[in-house]
């Protein structure tokens, strides 16, 4: 049970993450944020993992699966996500993002022969469809909200989301193995997101050669913008990454994924906080849904 109960502490984490992005993204660009970002976290888990004598040996083992597991999960797949957060707002990106669930249990059954009990599927059903349904169709029509807004074609905006749900849900099934293996959670993290950010510099640093007169005009990097980057960064990538792959180490690997997809469910008091309204009756159907669900895994 202590994996499944990191999922869902992985699940909260990534609820309070993107309400310290998205003002960020849309002030530096998903790329430039996420270079920061990285570059952050990247020394807040390096230093957490030789504290607690993480820096072992076995991860050379893993080597190339935690290389492969960032490119794609972090480097393609986050800079894909905060691509779509700044086009559609956090409301819409999370709806998209939470089929990764899904996606990982598929990914699982095909990849790693994960066989889930009906009881299992159905409780990860009833959470995916909980989740859906609380974001898809939980604000009331005169409910308005500066993050709600569009910039650029939806389609375009939900395709781009889509991406990043199936890298993220490969990424997750390239490192099960690697994390059953026993290697230290924190340190893994700090590979992976140490990975993302050497490419994101390398990214930016192109870009700024190619253009150098839009790298001088860029937004300055401000202690508030550096701030909220801080935060976001330790709450997704350094707290609720690293408890999602130590939910990796003995859960299956659909299972994990699905509980750390709750976190929609999770913010909808965030949500009335912050926009001073209540969500429509949908949010809550699909919180009880989601909650449902994530009993039957529990209990079942």
């Amino acid at each position: 049970m202590i994996y499944q109960l990191a999922a869902l502490g992985a699940g909260l984490c990534f609820a309070l993450s993107p309400f310290f992005s998205v003002n960020a993204v849309r002030s530096l660009g998903s790329v430039r944020f996420n270079k920061w970002r990285m570059s952050v976290v990247f020394f807040m888990l390096a230093a957490m993992a030789f504290v607690t004598d993480g820096w072992r040996a076995d991860l050379l083992d893993w080597w190339l699966g935690i290389v492969i597991s960032s490119l794609v999960g972090i480097f393609l797949g986050d800079t894909l996500l905060f691509l779509g957060l700044k086009r559609m707002g956090p409301r819409r990106n999370t709806v998209i993002f939470a089929l990764n669930a899904p996606m990982t249990v598929f990914l699982g059954w095909m990849f790693l022969d994960e066989k889930l009990p009906l009881s299992a599927l159905i409780g990860a059903l009833m959470i995916t469809s909980g989740v859906i349904t609380a974001v898809a169709f939980g604000r009331n029509k005169k409910q308005q909200h500066n993050l709600e807004q569009t910039q650029g074609k939806l389609l375009v905006a939900v395709s781009i989301t889509l991406a990043s749900a199936l890298c993220q849900a490969f990424s997750l099934v390239i490192l099960r193995q690697a994390m059953e293996s026993g290697i230290d959670p924190v340190a893994a993290s700090a590979v992976r997101v140490g990975i993302a950010a050497l490419c994101l510099l390398l990214v930016a640093f192109i870009a700024n050669i190619k253009n150098p007169d839009k790298a001088a005009n860029k937004v300055p990097m401000t202690p508030l913008i550096f701030l909220q980057i801080s935060a976001s960064g330790f709450l997704a990538m350094g707290l609720g990454m690293t408890l999602l792959l130590f939910g990796l180490k003995g859960g299956d690997t659909g299972i994990i994924s699905t509980l750390s997809s709750i976190s929609p469910v999770i913010a909808l008091p965030i949500l009335w906080l912050l926009m001073k309204q209540a969500p429509a009756a949908n949010a809550w159907i699909g919180a009880v849904l989601a909650v449902c669900g994530t009993a039957t895994l529990f209990l079942l």
